[in-house]
């Protein structure tokens, strides 16, 4: 079978990482994280639903590290498949519009498959 790679092909679905990083996190106390940050974090991932995003895997960095993010610039990463770049501001905007853009920082990666292992 030959193969070529010509120019990428933009799919109907893209593929867009999430490069998740604590900021302002680590200078609050422990109820602001329990009674103030965390609900309004996770108010805001899960108004991603209503984008028609599809979450695909996560990784958290916290198995072997603590405290902040260093060299690496992130703590967390979320795989989504998304419609289209509407659909990214709309996720990243989320967090500006919760006020959490003061704890975490939010940056996207967009991509697609990788074609020589997903076809």
């Amino acid at each position: 079978m030959a193969m070529e790679h010509g120019a990428p092909k933009i799919p109907e679905k893209l593929r867009v990482i999430f490069m998740f990083e604590s900021t302002g996190w680590f200078d609050t106390t422990a109820e602001e994280k329990r009674e103030t940050i965390l609900p309004a974090l996770h108010d805001a991932i899960s108004s991603w639903k209503d984008y028609d995003a599809k979450l695909l895997g996560t990784i958290d960095r916290d198995i072997l590290t603590a405290g902040h993010a260093g060299n690496a610039g992130y703590h967390a990463l979320l795989l989504y498949e998304v419609a289209d770049l509407q659909t990214v501001t709309n996720m990243t905007h989320s967090f500006r519009a919760s006020g959490i853009d003061r704890y975490f920082r939010i940056e996207a990666i967009l991509g697609r498959p990788f074609f020589l292992l997903e076809s």
